[in-house]
């Protein structure tokens, strides 16, 4: 093993009502239990190094891949301007980044024609919620190869960020070689390897939604403002939204709502008086018919469509390939709501029932797992699959620490799959280009399909086995709840 483990540790002794309540969700979805043999030092909230010769290899290895993603980015440099396949280092950064936050403090909707006038880009943004350009417009100050610098070293700690909370939420808390070990792990990762080599902004929106859900029931302020970058995109946005409204975050929905739409509005607003000559009515107008317009282009990108896609993970994109089909926004969103509704009530009685093991535990499992396959994800957003992975392979806290080796692998291989699928890879269709039909709709499915399968396990797994819990029963288990254990050290 990598890291040293730590016997269990008893937050409480349990009285005899607590012992009796204890007994009785001794089952692998129940999380109403003392923590699992997670590290002594998350009460003492100090970082240290862990095992030193992991430390040190690991950040080797870290910064290797780094150097060559970074020599990648020169190599194949897209200089902005038409997309050229074979040249794709920080075109999601001019693209989606760069160049959009531009137009918006130029006062040109990134949405329209006008843009692509204007700036070197291809075609508009689809409708990413200009709170996020907003966010980006620091970056216009810079020249552009001086921002594609600093934008790349913000994605290395957005990274080493993220690492930290994963393994916090996995059991290893303020521990240094954890921190780099998974932060490696990431970088070879088909995803963690192209929102680099790319430039897009994955890497803010993997981190807000973890903080979401770690502060949706213990923090609704810090978790509003996470969801408010959560809503740059509405297909991240929707799904995590509906699951946490299941899992009771009613006030961090409230609040992040508010904040999300101040953050759209305003920057709307000041795109809509640049536009046209008429009253502020019928600029805005011009505005929504602009994203209308631009989201209709979107759709019609071979690499974006359901039918032709190979990138993407949601089990619409799947069903569209096998059945022939192009669905639209109506699908998409109809689709969607089916999906949630079985995650939704397991979430729903799992509240009821008083279990919320937190982010690290089946509850952010399978709000993550969820937002993956009911609505429109590229495999760049797979990233969020690393926080159960880790968790799993660590088996420190329940209700991984329950389950048997075999369970274990099971969910571990089916996480795995979109992770580092590489039958799914432009790369790949390129070389063996025979691939189409049925052929190319199985070689590009298989992550949809395992991500869909690894849902259906979760919800059976974190299907409550006990009684809906009544008041006094709630009392009797909170300070033993590993979710009121498990993060605050974050």
């Amino acid at each position: 093993m990598l890291f040293s483990r730590q016997p269990p540790v008893l937050a409480h002794p349990p009285s005899q009502s607590k012992s009796f309540i204890l007994a009785w969700s001794s089952t692998v979805s129940e999380s109403a239990s003392p923590p699992d043999r997670i590290q002594r030092n998350a009460e003492t909230a100090k970082w240290r190094v862990g095992r030193p010769a992991v430390a040190l290899s690991a950040g080797l290895l870290l910064s290797l891949t780094f150097a060559l993603t970074i020599a990648r980015i020169v190599v194949q440099y897209q200089t902005p301007g038409p997309f050229d396949a074979s040249k794709q280092g920080l075109c999601d950064f001019h693209n989606g980044v760069y160049f959009p936050a531009m137009s918006l403090v130029s006062g040109i909707s990134p949405y329209g024609q006008d843009y692509v006038a204007q700036f070197p880009v291809e075609r508009p943004i689809p409708f990413f919620s200009p709170g996020i350009l907003v966010l980006h417009a620091p970056l216009t100050w810079l020249p552009l190869h001086a921002a594609e610098a600093v934008f790349t070293g913000i994605n290395l700690l957005l990274l080493l960020w993220i690492a930290g909370v994963i393994a916090s939420q996995a059991g290893w808390p303020h521990r240094l070689d954890a921190l780099l070990v998974i932060a490696f792990a990431m970088s070879v990762t088909r995803s963690g390897h192209v929102t680099i080599f790319n430039g897009y902004f994955t890497l803010e929106l993997i981190l807000a939604t973890f903080l979401a859900i770690h502060w949706g029931d213990r923090s609704p302020w810090k978790a509003a403002v996470a969801l408010a970058v959560v809503s740059a995109k509405p297909t991240y946005i929707l799904p995590i939204g509906f699951l946490l409204l299941a899992r009771g975050n009613r006030k961090s929905l409230i609040y992040g709502a508010a904040i999300s739409v101040v953050m759209a509005v305003l920057p709307l607003l000041w795109l809509a008086s640049h536009q046209g000559d008429g009253d502020i009515a019928s600029r805005f107008q011009i505005l929504l018919d602009q994203i209308a317009e631009t989201q209709a282009t979107h759709r019609g990108q071979v690499d974006e469509s359901p039918f032709f896609s190979w990138t993407r993970l949601d089990l619409l994109a799947v069903i569209a390939k096998w059945g022939n089909l192009n669905p639209g926004d109506a699908t998409h969103l109809g689709v969607m709501g089916l999906l949630l509704a079985g995650p939704m009530w397991v979430l729903h009685r799992r509240r009821k029932s008083g279990i919320d093991d937190g982010l690290g535990g089946l509850t952010g499992a399978l709000i993550l797992v969820t937002s993956l396959v009911s609505v429109y994800h590229q495999s760049y957003d797979a990233l969020l699959l690393v926080l159960p992975a880790t968790a799993v392979i660590a088996a420190l806290r329940r209700p991984w620490s329950l389950m048997s080796p075999t369970t274990r692998g099971f969910l571990l291989a089916l996480m795995f799959i979109p992770l580092f699928n590489v039958l799914s890879t432009r790369w790949f269709l390129m070389k063996f280009d025979g691939f189409s039909g049925p052929a190319f709709g199985v070689v590009t499915g298989v992550s949809g399909v395992g991500l869909t399968v690894l849902m259906v396990a979760l919800s059976v797994l974190g299907w409550p086995r006990r009684p809906i819990a009544t008041p006094s029963m709630l009392n009797e288990t909170a300070g033993c709840s590993e979710s009121a254990q498990s993060g605050d050290s974050l």
